[in-house]
C-alpha cells in the first residue's frame, strides 16, 4: 500500500492522460494536483482503470477454469493453465488497475462531485468501490478495504465478509445517489461517460444486475443465500439488451497510450494482454467442445465460428475450425523443452518466396487466438492469395466490445435461481432467452456479409434453428449444467466464470467434459501450490503487500505466507464464516 501512497503523481497524471486535451490551456501541467481537471475529464480515466481491472481478471482466470491455454508451460502463465500456481503468476495486475489505476483518486473526485451537487457522478464512485474491491475478495479472499485508501500506509486487512457486505452496501448508496436529481450547474454524466453515454437508467440497472450476480454467488451458504432477492434485483437490472453496458473499442493506431503500462486506450483489454510480451494462446478443446458438440448432441452452434479461431485451406476453398488444445491429455509434455515448439497452425511462411502460405492439417493442427493489430504487427492473418489464415476470435480483436454488465447474464441467473426452485418451465425460457440475446447481442457488432466467417452475422433463421435443435433441448431434460456451461459461452473472459466453478466446485457433472488439467496429475507438478485433493481457489497475495505491509498480510489469514494459500476458498465460497481454516 505504502507504493501506492508514492506512486501518486505519475498515478493523478495517468487519469489526466485520456483527458488531457480538455484542460484550459492556460494550466501549467508541471503543477497538475488532485484538483486538476473537472468530473467530466476525470471521469474516463477511472472507466479505462476500472475496465481494465474487469477484464484482466477475466483474462487470467479464463486460463485456471480452462477456456484458454498457451503453448509454454514454464511461462507464468503457461503455469495457470496447468495449476501450478508460482509465486506472484498473474495476481499483480487486477491489484494494480484497481489501486494504483483507478482508486487512488476516489476521494478526490467524489469530493468534487459532493461539492458541487453531481450526484450520479458521486454514484459512480460507490460503483466503482463496490466493483473493485469486490473482485479484490473473488480472487484474493482478504484486502484491507475499510482503512484502504486513506492516510494509513499500512492498513488492517478485512476478512471477505466485511468486503462483501461493504460492496453491497456501496451498491445500494449508488443506487440511491443516481436516483438524485443534481444540482442545476453540476456536469452532467453525459459530459464524461464513455461506458453509458450519460444514461443514468443504464448505470441504475448495471447497479441491480452486479448486485444479483453478487447474491447469486452466495449459493454455498444456505444462511445468506435468498432466491427472492436476486429476482427482485433482476426486476431492476437490464432487461434487454438495450439495457447493457458494453464497453466500445477502437482499432487503435497506438499513438495514445497509458502512463502506467504503455497500452493504448482504445484498444480491447483482452487483446492487449493477450498480444503482449510473444506469448501464444489457444482456445481448449473443451471449450471448442461446448460451442461444437454442446450436451453431446453433435450440433454445431452458430457462435463456433466467430469464438473458435479458423483457417482457410486448400487454395482458399475449404475452412479449418481449430480443434482446440486438449489439456486432458499430454500435448503440452510431449516436446522437448517447455517450450511446444511443434505445434504448427496452418499457415506457414515459405522463406524462399517470401510468401504465407496455406497447407493441409490434420487433427492436431491448432491455430492460436493471436490477430494483426497494433500489438502484432508482423502478425500475417491473410495471406498472398487473399486466404484467411486465421480468423480470431470475437472477444479478442483490437475493436472487440467489452460486454461489462450484459442482459444474457442476467438470463441465466434467473435460470439457475428458478432452476433451483423447481421452476423448470420458467427457467427454461430464461435459459434460452439467454443464449438468444447473446447471439443477438454478438450481432451487434458483426456484419452481414462478411467474407470473413468469424466476423459474419449470424442469421435469424441460424439463430432460431440452434435454440430449437436437440443440443439445447426442452423444459422436460434442463439441467442446471446446461444453463451453466451456455452462461460459460455468453461470458467468455469473464471472472465471472471462476466464480461460477468455484460455487459449483469444478464439478464435472455439471461442467460435462471438464477435468482437472492432466500435467497436474502427471507426476511433473510439485503441488505444493494445490495439493492434492484440493482445487484453485485463489490468487495468491501480491507482491506490494508482501514488501510494504507483511505484518497486515501475515495476521489476515492462517496461511496467507504458505505456498498452499490458492487452494484455501473465500468467504463466499464455503458455506460457514470458518472460511479461513477450511482445507
Amino acid at each position: 500500500m505504502k507504493k501506492i501512497n508514492k506512486l501518486g503523481i505519475s498515478l493523478l497524471m495517468t487519469l489526466m492522460f485520456v483527458s488531457c486535451m480538455n484542460l484550459d490551456i492556460n494550466t501549467d501541467s508541471d503543477s497538475l494536483s488532485s484538483s486538476s481537471g473537472n468530473l467530466a475529464t476525470r471521469l474516463p480515466g477511472m472507466q479505462f482503470w476500472m475496465g481494465h481491472t474487469h477484464q484482466t481478471t477475466g483474462f487470467f482466470t479464463a486460463l485456471i477454469n480452462q477456456q484458454i491455454t498457451l503453448s509454454n508451460r514454464g511461462d507464468r502463465y503457461g503455469s495457470l493453465a496447468e495449476w501450478t500456481a508460482a509465486n506472484n503468476t498473474a495476481s499483480t495486475y487486477p491489484y494494480q488497475a484497481f489501486f494504483v489505476g483507478a482508486a487512488g483518486t476516489f476521494a478526490d473526485v467524489y469530493a468534487m462531485a459532493e461539492k458541487e451537487g453531481a450526484y450520479h457522478y458521486m454514484g459512480v464512485i460507490k460503483l466503482f468501490r463496490a466493483m473493485g474491491f469486490m473482485v479484490m475478495c473473488d480472487v484474493y479472499g482478504e484486502m484491507p478495504y475499510t482503512n484502504a485508501l486513506g492516510v494509513n500506509i499500512n492498513p488492517n486487512y478485512d476478512d471477505g465478509k466485511t468486503i462483501f457486505n461493504g460492496a453491497l452496501s456501496e451498491l445500494d448508496e449508488a443506487i440511491e445517489l443516481f436516483n438524485k436529481t443534481q444540482e442545476s450547474d453540476a456536469h452532467t454524466l453525459t459530459e464524461g461517460d464513455s461506458w453509458n453515454g450519460g444514461d443514468v437508467d443504464k448505470w441504475i440497472r448495471m447497479c441491480y444486475g452486479f448486485k444479483a450476480r453478487w447474491l447469486n454467488n452466495l449459493s454455498k451458504k444456505s444462511d445468506l443465500y435468498d432466491p427472492a432477492a436476486i429476482l427482485e434485483a433482476l426486476d431492476n437490472a437490464p432487461q434487454s439488451n438495450a439495457d447493457n453496458t458494453i464497453i466500445n473499442h477502437e482499432y487503435s493506431t497506438g499513438e495514445v497510450a497509458d502512463n502506467l503500462w504503455g497500452d493504448d486506450i482504445k484498444t480491447n483489454y483482452t487483446y492487449i494482454w493477450l498480444l503482449n510480451w510473444s506469448r501464444t494462446y489457444y482456445v481448449t478443446k473443451w471449450y471448442a467442445d461446448l460451442l461444437t458438440d454442446f450436451d453431446g448432441k453433435g450440433i454445431v452452434d452458430p457462435r463456433a465460428d466467430k469464438l473458435v479461431p479458423s483457417a482457410q485451406i486448400k487454395g482458399g476453398t475449404e475452412w479449418f475450425r481449430t480443434p482446440g488444445v486438449d489439456m486432458q491429455s499430454d500435448i503440452r509434455m510431449t516436446p522437448v523443452g517447455s517450450t511446444v515448439s511443434n505445434w504448427k497452425g496452418p499457415a506457414l511462411y515459405d522463406a524462399a518466396t517470401k510468401k504465407w502460405t496455406v497447407t493441409s492439417t490434420t487433427d492436431s493442427t491448432v491455430i492460436s487466438l493471436q490477430t494483426k493489430g497494433i500489438h502484432s504487427p508482423n502478425y500475417r492473418d491473410v495471406a498472398e492469395d487473399g486466404a484467411i489464415l486465421n480468423t480470431g476470435t470475437f472477444y479478442v480483436r483490437p475493436d472487440a466490445p467489452t460486454h461489462l454488465l450484459c442482459y444474457p447474464e442476467m438470463c441465466f441467473i434467473k435460470a439457475e435461481v428458478l432452476f433451483r426452485q423447481g421452476q423448470t418451465a420458467p427457467a427454461f425460457d430464461a435459459y434460452k432467452e439467454g443464449i438468444k440475446a447473446h447471439i443477438d447481442l454478438m450481432n451487434e457488432k458483426l456484419a452481414a456479409g462478411d467474407a470473413n466467417i468469424a466476423k459474419k452475422a449470424i442469421t435469424a433463421a441460424e439463430r432460431d434453428a440452434y435454440l430449437n435443435s436437440a443440443a439445447i433441448g426442452t423444459a422436460s431434460d434442463l439441467t442446471l449444467g446446461k444453463i451453466m456451461m451456455q452462461k460459460f459461452i455468453a461470458l467468455s473472459f469473464s471472472n465471472q466464470n471462476w466464480n461460477d466453478m468455484r460455487r459449483m466446485d469444478y464439478s464435472p457433472a455439471i461442467y460435462h467434459g471438464w477435468a482437472e488439467p492432466y500435467e497436474r496429475t502427471s507426476g511433473n507438478n510439485d503441488k505444493k501450490w494445490i495439493p492434492d485433493g484440493k482445487q484453485y481457489r485463489r490468487l495468491g497475495y501480491v507482491s506490494h503487500e508482501f514488501n510494504y505491509n507483511n505484518d497486515n498480510l501475515a495476521a489476515s489469514h492462517p496461511n496467507a505466507l504458505k505456498d498452499d494459500i490458492r487452494s484455501f476458498p473465500v468467504w463466499w465460497d464455503y458455506p460457514t464464516d470458518d472460511y479461513k481454516t477450511a482445507n
